[in-house]
């Protein structure tokens, strides 16, 4: 796991409700859209963040699935030792 992928995984845990776009995650975690953007495909290719498409913009938001979670706070955990 990168760091961007980290921190962004932290902003999600921090406000698990949020829905928010690639400019947005990049404001709250203060990293380049485009790096923020490569970051958010590799963990929704995981499932451990959705995508809602709308014609004008995509909302990410974290999991609900409380197995995918627990791999989130492992990993996280695991990062941070």
């Amino acid at each position: 796991m990168t760091v961007i992928q980290r921190r962004i995984l932290r902003f999600f845990q921090e406000h698990p409700h949020a829905v928010e776009t690639v400019r947005g995650i990049a404001s709250w975690v203060g990293v380049e859209v485009e790096l923020i953007a490569e970051a958010l495909k590799d963990l929704q290719e995981k499932r451990w963040l959705t995508a809602d498409e709308t014609s004008a913009v995509t909302g990410y938001a974290l999991t609900r699935d409380e197995r995918l979670l627990m791999q989130i706070r492992q990993a996280v955990k695991t990062e941070t030792k």
